[in-house]
């Protein structure tokens, strides 16, 4: 490796190093690393390796104190405040209202700034980027759900710029835009040329990177068979534009009357350039677009000064731009997988196709791209499509190399000429490609797997550059046998007798995971929230996956209300379940085909289960027809009450066995969890499954003074983001870890 490459890597990993961070050192860390590095610059052999290193980290701690004290203040978390500020980016429009940036924010009263906010408003008004609005919202500070496996909100949110969260309550337009954002108006007008396609919104994807012109259904079908890629802007759409234009424009310099007395390439790229940096504006300059129109510039600059750098050194200036401009940028995804893409291609066909057709040249890359971004799929928690090879063959030609350009071009002649034909054939032709990815969809499996640990995961991404390298003919098998921990990992279970039980933080809501040996068993599922997103897919499957669940024995919903049930239907569709039982099965969807709850005991892998309906009366309250379950293990035990009151408490007081860990009943709610409960089951620990300063008041704050004068300890999940406790055969029981201590990184609330 060069010597430029090398400062180029120390420079990236001191600018990632901090992001490992739980807390961020001192204001005054950087002057003294920034001192370190000039003296080592001039008085070790390897001091400008590590010069360069403690510039990354300086500057990358430079950025993160900036970007933290830049948070909505503490005294405004959970307010109700009355501000100003200008909507920002396109508006994405819900099933509940609208959900909005706010930038230049103030507060009306007393004109104090405050850092750019994500806005939701339940059954607003519609917005328009560039719009002035004073509003009236409660306000709280960038905080997400914790848990092992599940998408870190908290870090999408940093990585955003996103200073804080809003809910509105009310709100007056202040000023109509004076003119309309250049976004904003081109869609109102595409959208407008577009309606006499069917799905004709589908193409604003691609024309200006706008997200919410595709359905859930659109999302799930794209997801199955990987190709959500195409349907937004992304950096190969950026790549062939400008390649195209590039060629076009030296074509029509040959071919034209008009004798150039410059090279062709002088125009020709900046042309190709400036093509790129328009389209990658209507993007709204997303990191992948970063990082495609980072190397057009990179490649016309040394094309211009006849230089020939490496692929290589370009992919890695491109990199290490993008980090410098945000430090938090790696934080996203999206940033991983645009960069690993690109790096594959060149580490996986640079030199090695010469004397290749295009057809074979073709079908390598997109094995590369399949086979390399496997690892990284794994370690984002995203799922493999098992048909994404295939598709990709015929989907990327015809998107980037058909309907797009038709697309722009039809675009071009719409705002020019008022002639929508060439855009609304592009629009039914992604329609036609849509039909085919759906029937593809409704037989393609998708897979998931969980991460196997940094060790295995290193080992794997190791297996697949082998298998992409020359050498994969000589090493092709312990190239393979590198990616079983993806395939099988290495799962660490409970030994006979024991079991874990896993509280997740699903906000105001229940989902426990308890495990054995050999066994897995749910109870309850989060909620499906009336927006459409589902805990049950987004925490609580993810969350089980991590843990190495491949199978439920059991999925226990105490009862039908959403906080427990709503995201039983998404487990069951991404995880194989025995059986599904309930307190309410009557209230529950037919495709769940829940048994009703009835008193049973059985043992798994030496740890005893009890099951017990609560209230037996038919019309019974439903948070007194919860399903209980009683676990006991050596010297503990659990109690898992659903939602039971203080009658549903009496009428199952006599079944009642102590435990070390309870579960609060109602989480927390000033109905349930009399003195007579909690004498009867004296638990060790209680924990409260409640969402963070949620409207019900959960938990009360006597129910929490009655436990802690009974002894027993409270657990919050809004607090810890989801807990784990561990009752062994012989060993005390004890609480294994709260999440958001063990995951914690600085930017966690």
């Amino acid at each position: 490796m060069s010597d430029i490459r090398l400062l180029l890597v120390s420079l990236l990993a001191g600018l990632l190093l901090p992001l490992s961070f739980a807390q961020l050192p001192p204001w005054w860390l950087p002057l003294l690393l920034l001192s370190v590095a000039a003296v080592l610059w001039r008085h070790f052999w390897l001091g400008r390796y590590l010069a360069f290193f403690l510039s990354g980290v300086c500057w990358a701690l430079i950025f993160h104190h900036q970007a933290m004290a830049q948070r909505l203040p503490h005294e405004h978390d959970s307010q109700v405040v009355a501000l100003e500020g200008r909507v920002s980016a396109l508006p994405e429009q819900t099933d509940t209202g609208w959900r909005f940036q706010l930038e230049s924010v103030r507060v009306s009263d007393s004109g104090e700034s405050l850092p750019d906010l994500r806005m939701h408003w339940w059954g607003g008004e519609p917005l328009v980027a560039g719009e002035w609005w004073r509003l009236e919202a409660r306000l709280r500070r960038p905080r997400g759900m914790s848990n092992p496996g599940a998408f870190d909100y908290e870090a999408w949110l940093y990585a955003s710029g996103t200073g804080g969260l809003g809910s509105v309550r009310s709100g007056e337009r202040l000023s109509e835009t004076q003119s309309s954002p250049w976004r904003d108006t081109l869609r109102t007008r595409f959208a407008k040329a577009l309606q006499p396609v069917p799905h004709g919104q589908r193409l604003l994807a691609l024309l200006l990177g706008d997200k919410t012109s595709l359905s859930r259904a659109d999302w799930e079908a794209l997801q199955a068979t990987g190709t959500s890629h195409l349907m937004v802007i992304s950096g190969l759409h950026v790549g062939i534009l400008a390649l195209t234009v590039f060629w076009l424009t030296r074509h029509l310099m040959r071919w034209g009357r008009i004798r150039w007395s410059w090279p062709q390439l002088w125009l020709s790229a900046p042309v190709a350039l400036i093509a790129a940096g328009l389209y990658a504006w209507l993007a709204g300059f997303a990191v992948p677009v970063q990082r495609a129109l980072l190397m057009c510039v990179l490649v016309c600059l040394t094309q211009l000064a006849r230089r020939r750098p490496s692929a290589l050194l370009i992919w890695l200036v491109a990199l290490v731009v993008v980090v410098l401009f945000n430090p938090a940028a790696p934080l996203r995804a999206g940033f991983w997988l645009s960069f690993a893409a690109v790096g594959l291609l060149i580490w996986g066909l640079s030199g090695r196709l010469a004397q290749r057709g295009i057809w074979a040249r073709w079908g390598r890359a997109q094995w590369v791209v399949y086979l390399g971004l496997w690892p990284w799929l794994v370690l984002w928690g995203m799922p493999s499509s098992v048909s994404a090879f295939l598709v990709n063959l015929v989907a990327i030609p015809c998107v980037s190399l058909v309907i797009l350009p038709a697309a722009l071009l039809g675009a071009l002649l719409e705002v020019a000429f008022n002639w929508p034909t060439l855009l609304q054939v592009s629009a039914s032709a992604l329609d036609w490609l849509f039909s085919a990815l759906q029937w593809i969809a409704g037989f393609s499996p998708v897979l998931h797997f969980s991460f196997p640990g940094w060790l295995a995961w290193l080992t794997a991404l190791l297996g697949t550059l082998l298998l992409l390298s020359p050498l994969a003919r000589l090493c092709w098998l312990p190239a393979v046998l590198c990616l079983l921990p993806l395939v099988w990992p290495s799962v660490t279970r409970p030994p006979l007798g024991a079991v874990q039980v896993t509280v997740l933080d699903v906000g105001q809501g229940l989902a426990v995971h308890v495990q054995t040996a050999q066994h897995d068993l749910l109870y309850d599922a989060g909620a499906r929230m009336a927006s459409g997103f589902d805990l049950g897919e987004a925490v609580v499957a993810p969350a089980l996956q991590a843990s190495g669940v491949a199978r439920l024995d059991m999925l226990l919903i105490s009862h039908a209300d959403n906080d427990h049930a709503g995201g039983a239907l998404a487990i069951t569709q991404r995880l194989p379940v025995t059986k599904v039982v309930s307190g309410e099965p009557e209230q529950l969807t037919a495709a769940l085909a829940a048994e009703p709850c009835t008193e049973q005991r059985w043992q798994w892998d030496g740890v005893d289960f009890a099951l017990f309906p609560g209230d037996g009366v038919p019309d019974a309250a439903a948070n007194d027809r919860s399903c209980l379950l009683q676990i006991g293990s050596g010297q503990g035990g659990v109690l898992l009450p659903g939602d039971i009151r203080r009658t549903g408490e009496y009428q199952v007081l006599a079944k009642l066995q102590p435990a070390t860990l309870l579960l609060a009943p109602h989480h927390g709610s000033s109905s349930s969890s009399s003195y007579a409960f909690i004498r009867k089951v004296a638990p060790r620990w209680v924990v409260f499954s409640a969402g963070a300063q949620n409207r019900y008041g959960h938990p009360d704050a006597k129910v929490v003074a009655r436990y802690r004068e009974l002894s027993a300890e409270p657990v919050y999940t809004a607090a810890s983001g989801a807990v784990r406790f561990t009752l062994g055969a012989h060993a005390k029981p004890q609480l294994s870890w709260r999440w958001r201590e063990k995951a914690r990184r600085f930017w966690h609330e």
